[in-house]
């Protein structure tokens, strides 16, 4: 859990569940990026691992998290 006591999963499982499809994480993190550009992103290794075209919320939350700590280094 985040030192804010509320972590990032809790959040993202509360809105989405315990799946996340292409398009919520589209919206959720880049909303001004095409379906397309998402694929390439994925591709490339650039999002969290997926099944099909389903995230799990967790490896999201961990992925966003790891996002946030390399930017802020």
């Amino acid at each position: 859990m985040s030192r804010h006591g509320f972590g990032t999963f809790w959040l993202l499982y509360g809105q989405f569940g315990p799946t996340m499809t292409t398009e919520q994480l589209r919206a959720t993190y880049f909303p001004d990026t095409k379906i397309k550009t998402m694929a390439n992103k994925h591709c490339a290794g650039l999002l969290p691992p997926r099944t099909g075209d389903i995230y799990d919320t967790r490896d999201v939350a961990e992925w966003w998290d790891g996002q946030r700590k390399a930017s802020a280094a």
